[in-house]
């Protein structure tokens, strides 16, 4: 686990795995609140890093690993106890599966989500020397050289702490993203800024059936919408400075 200022989060999100791990890992960014007294109390070794981006986190928190699998969540995800009966069905460690992809669902103002952000599949448990991540600024995935099979235990994802939060996050992101997009010499075009995002809503909103989630579908399905104009955006002020 990565963390950063995640002392409302951490005791939950490892206390849902703690009776079951042989050995948890948490890499801290520099938090100045209580993520790692609250992470070692959890029964964690906390290692202190300093922030040098997503993946080379990733890669040192995975460098870290000495057992045959891992698996890697964060701290705003809590994994459904279901998890280890339906490995145990499958045999789990000694099974075929190179790794394992559980679903997220997006828990927001106390409310589990259905539709909202879907689908949402997460590559989370995998062999050791089987998973590595790409070089990405953002949005980086743990990637298998082998088989993956997806479980039906779910994972609860509190991303989100308000709204303000999430614009924050979305900024964030976008200006990241947006870099990535600069660096393979891509441009924001007028459909990149206007069209990309009217699609992203009605795919969310509409083909992904954001509408069931109610009044809060419609309003994530717009946020959605705004971060990929925000990429696009940031993209375009890269243009012009390049």
């Amino acid at each position: 686990m990565l963390t950063r200022n995640e002392e409302d989060r951490v005791s939950a999100s490892l206390g849902a795995v703690r009776d079951h791990i042989g050995r948890m890992i948490v890499v801290d960014a520099d938090s100045d609140d209580r993520t790692r007294e609250l992470a070692e109390e959890a029964g964690a070794e906390v290692f202190v890093r300093p922030w040098e981006g997503f993946v080379s986190a990733r890669r040192h928190l995975m460098s870290l690993a000495e057992s045959p699998w891992i698996l890697m969540i964060d701290a705003d995800e809590v994994i459904e106890p279901s998890l280890w009966d339906e490995l145990e069905v499958l045999g789990f460690p000694d099974c075929r599966a190179d790794g394992f992809q559980m679903r997220r669902r997006t828990v927001y103002e106390g409310k589990k989500l259905r539709r909202v952000f879907q689908p949402d599949w997460k590559t989370a448990l995998v062999r050791t020397d089987c998973g590595y991540f790409e070089d990405r600024s953002v949005h980086e995935t743990l990637k298998v050289n082998g088989s993956l099979e997806r479980l039906r235990t779910e994972i609860l994802h509190s991303s989100f702490r308000s709204a303000d939060d999430q614009y924050a996050r979305i900024r964030t992101y976008a200006h990241l993203a947006a870099h990535d997009l600069a660096s393979q010499g891509k441009r924001a075009s007028f459909a990149n800024l206007w069209l990309r995002p009217a699609w992203r809503w009605f795919t969310e909103l509409i083909l992904q059936g954001g509408i069931v989630d109610g009044p809060l579908g419609v309003t994530m399905a717009g946020r959605s919408a705004y971060a990929v104009h925000l990429r696009y955006r940031y993209l375009r002020e890269m243009n012009a400075r390049s």
